[in-house]
């Protein structure tokens, strides 16, 4: 398996290059983080539902869709992120999409355990560790190939995360940053000192070496490049932006899989959000 190690990449190429290997027919493991901030849309997100593009313009954040599924998320340089492509019709690719998750999300979680903390799987794809959520995934077909996408949270904003997404009200923005700081966990909240990214990187590629096989170094070749650029143009476009997607009459966001912060009627006073756990709601309270 090809392995394009590449570190520190610009924000669009962070995108743009694991999509332009699944165009190209091509698999390989990228392991990188973006240099600048920048909001990612999921393939099924609907900007207008989901963004506060006035605010995401005041501060300079700009927006971006990728192919894969999974929902808006707030990426920055304190993540490290591994995608993997791998061709449709290649044997060590499971049939059943949750047999993939199991078997390509486990380099994460013996990571996770490396550094000390419990970690496992929660299905589908979150990897969660004393009820907490450590990190989200997901995969979306690409041209004849499979992407698979995720991440390690060395630190996260969550404060900037419930700027960017459009709320009916500022009860539930502070909602939803409560709901978030109380189930999402980083490596700076469980840890006592800072993780370099080297010795993260080098945990992942261990990882994944167990699953694939030998991995080869490349750098980004010249077609490579030409393609990521192109279909980066296409992922920032307003008219790929703009797609219609997924929305529903109250808002409702995901905080971690099966838990949603969801707006209540107006007609209901003095309650402005409420947590729906596995399908059951659970009203916000103030040791959230």
């Amino acid at each position: 398996m090809d392995l394009y190690h590449l570190g520190p990449v610009d924000w669009v190429e962070s995108q743009s290059i694991y999509h332009a290997l699944a165009l190209l027919n091509r698999e390989g493991l990228i392991i990188c983080y973006p240099t600048t901030p920048y909001v990612c849309l999921g393939l099924h997100d609907d900007l207008e539902y989901e963004i506060d593009q006035f605010y995401c313009r005041n501060v300079r954040i700009p927006l971006l869709r990728r192919e894969t599924g999974g929902g808006v998320v707030y990426l920055d340089s304190r993540q490290i992120f591994f995608q993997l492509v791998i061709r449709q019709n290649n044997p060590l690719l499971p049939l059943r999409r949750q047999n993939f998750y199991e078997k390509f999300l486990e380099p994460a979680i013996s990571l996770y355990r490396k550094l000390g903390l419990a970690a496992e799987l929660k299905f589908p794809a979150d990897i969660v560790g004393g009820g907490k959520k450590y990190s989200g995934n997901g995969s979306g077909d690409i041209g004849r190939c499979t992407a698979y996408v995720g991440n390690i949270l060395l630190d996260f904003d969550f404060v900037t995360m419930s700027r960017v997404l459009k709320v009916p009200d500022e009860d539930y923005r502070r909602n939803l940053y409560r709901a978030m700081r109380a189930n999402i966990l980083t490596l700076a909240d469980c840890l006592p000192c800072p993780v370099e990214y080297s010795l993260l990187a080098e945990g992942l590629l261990a990882g994944f070496t167990k699953q694939l096989g030998n991995l080869f170094p490349r750098s980004v070749d010249d077609e490579l490049r030409a393609t990521a650029k192109q279909v980066g143009r296409r992922l920032t476009s307003r008219e790929w932006l703009e797609m219609p997607g997924r929305k529903s009459a109250l808002r409702k966001v995901k905080i971690t899989e099966g838990l949603y912060l969801q707006a209540q009627e107006r007609a209901v006073q003095n309650c402005p959000a409420v947590l729906v756990r596995e399908g059951v709601a659970e009203a916000m309270t103030a040791d959230l």
